[in-house]
C-alpha cells in the first residue's frame, strides 16, 4: 500500500490570501477550520476558510476545485506573487520520499522536490503528470475521497450513471479493465485491418494463381501447337538435306579448264582470220583506188581534137597510135586490178565463212561456260541450302528445348506464388488465432468476465460497509449496489426509491456515507491511503444537531482508527467544540485573509 501523509501547506497571494502566508500542519486529530469576517460585521461568510481545500487541490493537480481562471487564482488585492508549498511523505514499501510542490503564478511555474532533490519535468503539464502519478488519484476521485466541497463538487448519488460507473471502477482500481479494453478494442481493430489485408492479399494471390494455371494451360497447348510445327519443319527439313545431299553427291561439272582453253584458241583463230580479212579488204582498198585513178588517168590520155590542150601542139598520126596504145594499157592494168579484187573477195569470202564457223564454235563454246556457270550457281545455291537447313535444324533443336523451359517456367512461378499463398494462408490462420484470443481476452476483462466476478466479491464488501455507514450516520434507507454499479435504495418502510426522492439531510446522509465507505475501499485496496481528508461546510448545511452529533462521531472513529488527520470547514461558531486538535481560525480584513491565534468570541 502507499501511504500519503500530508504534512503542511503554506500559502501566500492566493486567492484572498496576501503576502503574509497561511501556514496549515496536517496533524493527527479533528481540525476546525472557522473564522471571522471583519469587512462585513458579525459576519463568518466569506473569509476564505475554502481557500485551504482549494491550495490543496491547486498544488496537486494545478487547478482550483471552483474551476477558477489563473487570473482570478492570484490575490486580487496584490495581484503578483501567488505561491502554493505542498508537503508530504509518501511510504511505499520499503521507500520513503519527502516530497515538496511548490506552484507558482505570476509568474506560472511547478517544481518538485523528492529527498531534497528537484525532479522538476521539462514543462508545467509534464510535472503536473508525474505528480498526479505519485499521488496514484485521478481529480475525481481526489474530490470524493480527500476533499468534500458542499458547493463545488456534485455528490456522487447525484452524478450520472457513466459518471458514477467510471468514478466506483477507479476508486476499485477497475479502470485497468477498461483501458485494457480499450487497448483491445485497437488491437483487434489492427489485427483485422491487418486480417482484411491478408485476405485481400490472399485472393490476389489465390487469383493469379489461377490466372497462371490458365496460362500454363494455354501455354502448354500453344507449346504443343508449336512443337507440333517445329518437328514438321524438323522432317521437312530432313528430307530436303537428305534430298539435296543426294544430289550433291552425283552432281557433275564439265572441264571448265578445257573449255577455257578451246575458248582461247578459236579467238586465236579468230583473231588471225579477221585479220587476213583485213588484209584482204585492204588489198581490195588498194586496188580499187589503183582502178579509179588509172580510169582518171584514161580519160585524161588522148583528144578528140586537133590541137593539144595541154601543150597546143598539133596532133600527129603518130600521136594518135601511141594514145590507144596508152590506152590500151591502161586498160589492161584496170581489167588486171579487177581481176586481183575479184579474187581477193573471193578469198575474203571464204575467210568470212570460216570465221563465222569460229564465231559459233567461239558461241557453243562460250554457252558450254555458261552452263558450267549455270551449274556451278545451281552446287553453290544447292550447298548455300543444305547450310540454311541445318542451320534451321539447330534453330528448331533449340527453340524445343525453350519451348521445355518454358513449361518448367511456369512450374517455378505458380510454386513461387503457391509457396506465397501458403504463407498468407499461415499469416491469416495466425492473425485468426489471434483474433480468437483477443475475443477470449476482451471476455475476460469485459463487464461479463473476470471484472464482473472481481466486482461482486469487492461489492459485497463495499454494500456492506456502506451499510455500516447509513447505520451508524442512522439513515432511513438501505443502499446496494449490482455488479454493473447500478444502485437500489429501499427506504426503512421496504419500499424501493430514487435518491431524488429523499430530503436534503437525508441525502447528505447517503453522500456521507459513500464517501466513508469510499474512503476505506481505497485504503483496503491495498492502492494508496491518504492520512488526511478535509469537509467543507460539512454541519453547516442539512444535518440537524442529531445529524451532526452522528457525524463528528465517526470522523473521531475516523481519527482514532485510522490515524487521520480530519479537516471541517464551518462557519458556525458551535462546530467548535468538536475539534480534537487545532482550530484553525482565519480573520480577513480589508480584503485579505490571514491566520490568527484563535480567540473564542463571545455570541
Amino acid at each position: 500500500m502507499k501511504n500519503i501523509s500530508f504534512n503542511k501547506i503554506s500559502i501566500k497571494n492566493f486567492l484572498s490570501v496576501g503576502n503574509q502566508p497561511v501556514t496549515v500542519d496536517f496533524k493527527r486529530g479533528l481540525h476546525i477550520i472557522t473564522g471571522l469576517n471583519k469587512d462585513k460585521e458579525d459576519r463568518r461568510n466569506g473569509v476564505g476558510k475554502s481557500t485551504i481545500a482549494d491550495a490543496i487541490y491547486f498544488a496537486v493537480f494545478g487547478e482550483t476545485l471552483r474551476d477558477l481562471k489563473k487570473e482570478n487564482i492570484i490575490n486580487n488585492v496584490n495581484r503578483k506573487n501567488c505561491e502554493v508549498i505542498l508537503d508530504v511523505t509518501i511510504q511505499h514499501l520499503d521507500t520513503k520520499e519527502d516530497i515538496q510542490i511548490i506552484r507558482t503564478l505570476e509568474p506560472s511555474k511547478c517544481y518538485l522536490y523528492i529527498n531534497g532533490e528537484d525532479k522538476t519535468r521539462d514543462s508545467i503539464t509534464n510535472t503536473s503528470a508525474f505528480i498526479m502519478s505519485k499521488f496514484n488519484s485521478t481529480p475525481e476521485v481526489f474530490q470524493n475521497c480527500v476533499i468534500m466541497t458542499i458547493n463545488n463538487t456534485i455528490p456522487f448519488m447525484a452524478k450520472k450513471k457513466q459518471e458514477k460507473r467510471k468514478f466506483i471502477e477507479d476508486i476499485f482500481n477497475l479502470s485497468v479493465f477498461g483501458e485494457m479494453l480499450d487497448l483491445l478494442k485497437i488491437d483487434i481493430n489492427e489485427q483485422k485491418k491487418v486480417f482484411d489485408i491478408e485476405v485481400v492479399k490472399h485472393d490476389e494471390i489465390a487469383k493469379g494463381v489461377i490466372s497462371l494455371e490458365k496460362q500454363k494451360e494455354n501455354s502448354s497447348l500453344e507449346r504443343q501447337r508449336k512443337k507440333e510445327k517445329y518437328l514438321t519443319r524438323q522432317e521437312n527439313n530432313k528430307r530436303e538435306i537428305k534430298d539435296i545431299s543426294t544430289r550433291l553427291e552425283s552432281f557433275e561439272l564439265p572441264d571448265v579448264a578445257q573449255i577455257k582453253k578451246d575458248i582461247e584458241e578459236q579467238e586465236e583463230n579468230n583473231r588471225k582470220i579477221d585479220k587476213k580479212i583485213q588484209e584482204i579488204r585492204h588489198s581490195i582498198s588498194e586496188k580499187s583506188t589503183l582502178i579509179t585513178q588509172a580510169n582518171k588517168k584514161l580519160t585524161s590520155v588522148g583528144t578528140d581534137r586537133d590541137v593539144c590542150p595541154t601543150c597546143l601542139r598539133s596532133i600527129q598520126d603518130g600521136d594518135r597510135d601511141h594514145i590507144k596504145e596508152e590506152k590500151k594499157k591502161i586498160k589492161s592494168e584496170i581489167s588486171l586490178h579487177e581481176d586481183t579484187i575479184s579474187d581477193l573477195k573471193t578469198e575474203e569470202k571464204q575467210f568470212t565463212s570460216g570465221q563465222s564457223k569460229v564465231e559459233s564454235k567461239i558461241q557453243k563454246l562460250r554457252d558450254s561456260a555458261g552452263a558450267y556457270r549455270h551449274k556451278l550457281k545451281e552446287k553453290d545455291d544447292l550447298v548455300q541450302r543444305l547450310d540454311q537447313l541445318n542451320r534451321w535444324q539447330i534453330e528448331l533443336e533449340q527453340d524445343l528445348k525453350e519451348i521445355e523451359q518454358d513449361s518448367n517456367s511456369f512450374d517455378t512461378i505458380i510454386k513461387d506464388q503457391q509457396d506465397r499463398l501458403n504463407g498468407v494462408k499461415e499469416v491469416i490462420e495466425t492473425i485468426k488465432d489471434k483474433l480468437n484470443t483477443l475475443d477470449v481476452v476482451r471476455f475476460v476483462v469485459s463487464e461479463e468476465g473476470v471484472k464482473s466476478y472481481i466486482v461482486k466479491k469487492i461489492l459485497q464488501l463495499f454494500n456492506s460497509k456502506l451499510a455500516y455507514y447509513l447505520k451508524k450516520m442512522d439513515a432511513n434507507c438501505i443502499c446496494t449496489f449490482n455488479e454493473y454499479f447500478e444502485e437500489e435504495i429501499v427506504d426503512n418502510k421496504g419500499k424501493q426509491c430514487s435518491y431524488f426522492n429523499f430530503s436534503g439531510a437525508e441525502r447528505k446522509n447517503i453522500d456521507l456515507a459513500c464517501l466513508f465507505t469510499f474512503m476505506d475501499i481505497r485504503r483496503l485496496q491495498g492502492d494508496v491511503s491518504f492520512n488526511f481528508s478535509i469537509y467543507d461546510e460539512l454541519f453547516d448545511s442539512s444535518l440537524d444537531e442529531r445529524g451532526v452529533e452522528l457525524v463528528i462521531g465517526i470522523l473521531r472513529e475516523r481519527v482514532e482508527k485510522y490515524n487521520e488527520c480530519i479537516m471541517v470547514i464551518s462557519h458556525r461558531k458551535e462546530s467548535i467544540k468538536a475539534a480534537t486538535g487545532d482550530i484553525i481560525f482565519l480573520e480577513k480584513s480589508n480584503g485579505i485573509t490571514r491566520r490568527v491565534d484563535y480567540i473564542e468570541y463571545s455570541s
